[in-house]
Parts: C-alpha cells; structure tokens; sequence
C-alpha cells in the first residue's frame, strides 16, 4: 500500500471541526443556508409572553420587554422549553451585557428542580473565545474544543476568531440529526460533532450567575427533521464519522468548480445539486466534477447516500462516488452508468495516469430510472475489498480488491452529467 501525507484523523468521539481546514473562508460566507420557503418553523417566543418556557429553578428573574426574553439572577440558571425535541434545526439571537459573563443555549438537555444537564452551545464574551464550543454541562465538561488539548483549543479559536459579535446581537444556529451535532455562529460552522449521549431533550437559555447582569434572547425558533433510518451509531463495527443532510447548507464540502454546484430546495427538504456542466480540467483523464467532505479522511469505511441522476438517458449516464482521496491524480471512484464497458461503470483507479477499471465483478449496467437511489461503498483497507451496492444492500453491483491507496477523503460527482445527493452517512476509522 502507497503511502502518502495525510493529517491524523480524529478519534471516533470527536468528528471535526470541519473549518478548522480553512478558517478564513469560512469566515467569509454564511454557511448556515437558510431552509426553504415551504419548510415550516415552530416559533419558540411569541414576542409578547413566557408561554412554553418554564423555570425550574427556585431563583431567577424572567420577563418580556421589547420583544425579547430577559434573564438577570445572581446565581445560574436556565429558561426551559415545556416540550422535548429530537431531531432539529434551532436557531436564536442573543446579546450579552457589558464586562464578566457568559451564557449557552442547551439542546437535547433534561431537568430537575433546581437543576439542568445536557448539551450546551458556549456564548463566550470574554477573551478565551470559545463561543460556538460544545460543553456538557454538569456532566463531562468540555467536548470541544478539548480543554486539556493544547492543539484542539488553539485550533478552535484560530478557525471561529471573529465569529462572534462581542457587542451585538449574535445569532446562533443548532442542527441535530442522529447523533451528529453542528453549532454555527453568525453563519460560520463552530463545532461539528459525534456524540450517542442523548438523542431527544429540552431547549433552553442560561444566565451565568452575575449579579445584576440582564442577558436578552430573541427570535427563538425551531424546524423539527426526521433522521434517515439508516443513520445509525455503528455500521460493520465502524463508528458513526459524517453526516450530513444539506439543511444547513454545504460549507463543509470543496469542489472542483464551486459554480458547477448548489444547495437546493425539493419540497420542504434541500439537497445538494450538481447542476452544471465543469470547467475543471483534471490532470490527467478522470471525472471533472468532484465535491468532497472537507477535511474527512478514512481508511475502513462505509460511505452511503441517497442519489438521483438528473441528465439524459444514454450509455454513460452517470454519477460517481470518490474515495482514497489523495490528491487530483491520486484516488479512486466508482461510475456507476447505464452500461458497462472499459470506461463506465465500473470501480476505477486514479494513479497518476488516465483512470483504468480495476473491478473484478460488476453488472452489465445500471439503471439510475427516475427518482432516488440507495447507493453504499464498502471498504476494507486490509484485505483490499472494495463492494459497491446500489438499493439492494445484501447483492453487489461491483467488487474488486485493491490496496494502492490508504486512507483518504471522499466525495461524491460525475464524470460529465448532472444529478443530485442527499443524505450522506460516513461511518469509518482512520
């Protein structure tokens, strides 16, 4: 097996924090795309009362002024939805007082009388800078970045270092699906996250405790989703490392030609759309339209999505899948086409020369029809096997065995037609 220099995958508990590979970039554009218009929104505040919210503290004061809920105590505490949520997108706005103090929204939390524990997205003022973090509150501490961790705390605040608005309102944006979590502030990706600690609970805003501080939260509102049924913690003894369903936009994708690609609405869900032609040139012969998972590198693993072909029916209808990613002549990928032959359909191989089938086994063809289709790769980096599945997930299409390239990123695109994905599941070990 090649090998070649890649960073070190993080441990199986800890995703990424996907920007932390291109912190200025993400600093540029808002990544948390909003849903589209057909999507409904459930508001959590209504502007004008505390209906739905409950203190299940014996302290704190509570009130409504100017459209705003606002919170002062000089002990902590927190403001409790009534009901539980699961699966979700919420976001809110928050304004922090002048000097010392801190505060969080909690998610998927759970309660008692005078006291709340569970997840917490971090508003931090001061200049440690952790705003956007993921604490476990009065639990296990810090998830990210890691405390004790010299080069996870320096990473974060290097990646989200102007994110946070110190003396305006911030907005903060949550998105949970399974056990994947990702926080954004004003529009940039802060924490991107595996966890299988809680999966349903309540949402909450905190005071820290400062004497005579007014903490003030607006525009509270949640879009409750429903996770795919096949996103699961563990698949083949792999853990859970990816997920991602679009409804926050695509800032943690890199593609050959950006332009070529686009995050689009199909009823009340988006999906991601390559829906133009590339004008990419790979250096040597191979597909001109890839999207990669930005920064995600795996040796075992296996990789599912739901895909639609979008272009005309002809031999080499296509859409591609990548992994092994190395460089733009190092990787391989799968064409899964309307018929085989020496250049569609097939597993290929990308070595620093024009790409060259590699499949031991494979159908005649495949038909992509109209609609979704459930497509899988599997991997096995020490014995070499490599199967792809498309909707029947017991029979493969394809299988080879290959050991030229190791761990690597993945992707998804075409050699030269359109389509879409939706639904992107890594499980995977570096």
């Amino acid at each position: 097996m090649r090998a070649f220099n890649v960073r070190r995958f993080l441990s199986p508990t800890v995703v990424l924090t996907l920007m932390l590979a291109a912190a200025g970039s993400a600093l540029a554009a808002d990544c948390s795309a909003g849903c589209s218009a057909t999507c409904p929104w459930e508001a959590l505040f209504d502007g004008k009362t505390l209906e739905g919210w409950t203190n299940p503290y014996d302290w704190g004061k509570v009130w409504v002024e100017d459209g705003e809920i606002r919170l002062q105590a000089d002990k902590k505490f927190f403001l409790l939805t009534e009901n539980k949520y699961r699966d979700f997108i919420f976001e809110a706005e928050i304004k922090m007082p002048e000097g010392k103090s801190n505060s969080g929204f909690m998610f998927r939390c759970h309660q008692q009388p005078n006291k709340v524990w569970g997840y917490q997205a971090e508003v931090d003022p001061s200049d440690r800078q952790w705003s956007g973090g993921l604490y476990d509150e009065s639990r296990r501490g810090w998830l990210n970045p890691r405390r004790e961790d010299e080069n996870s705390v320096k990473a974060f605040v290097a990646a989200t270092k102007g994110a946070f608005k110190r003396h305006d309102w911030n907005r903060y944006r949550i998105h949970c699906v399974g056990d994947n979590i990702r926080i954004y502030v004003n529009g940039v990706m802060t924490t991107d996250y595996v966890d299988t600690k809680d999966r349903e609970g309540y949402i909450a805003v905190q005071h820290h405790g400062e004497k005579g501080k007014i903490y003030r939260f607006r525009n509270l509102r949640i879009r409750e989703l429903k996770a795919p049924a096949g996103l699961t913690a563990t698949m083949k003894g792999l853990p859970l490392t990816f997920f991602d369903d679009f409804e926050s936009g695509a800032c943690r994708w890199t593609q050959t030609d950006p332009k070529a690609w686009k995050v689009v609405a199909e009823g009340c869900n988006q999906v991601y759309s390559l829906h133009g032609k590339s004008q990419y040139k790979p250096p040597v012969r191979s597909p001109l339209n890839i999207a990669r998972a930005q920064g995600v590198k795996v040796s075992d693993f296996v990789l599912q999505a739901r895909m639609k072909q979008t272009g005309k029916e002809y031999g080499h209808r296509d859409m591609c899948l990548f992994f092994g990613y190395q460089d733009p002549s190092h990787f391989y990928y799968v064409h899964i086409a309307t018929k085989a032959d020496a250049h569609a359909n097939s597993i290929f191989l990308v070595d620093g020369k024009p790409r060259v089938s590699i499949a031991q086994d494979r159908t005649d063809g495949t038909n992509w029809a109209t609609g979704y289709h459930d497509v899988r790769i599997v991997r096995n980096v020490a014995t070499g096997v490599i199967e792809v599945y498309f909707d029947d997930m017991d029979k493969p299409i394809m299988r080879t065995v290959d050991k030229t390239f190791g761990a690597g990123e993945v992707g998804f695109g075409s050699f030269d037609d359109t389509g879409n994905i939706d639904n992107v599941i890594l499980w995977g070990r570096k």
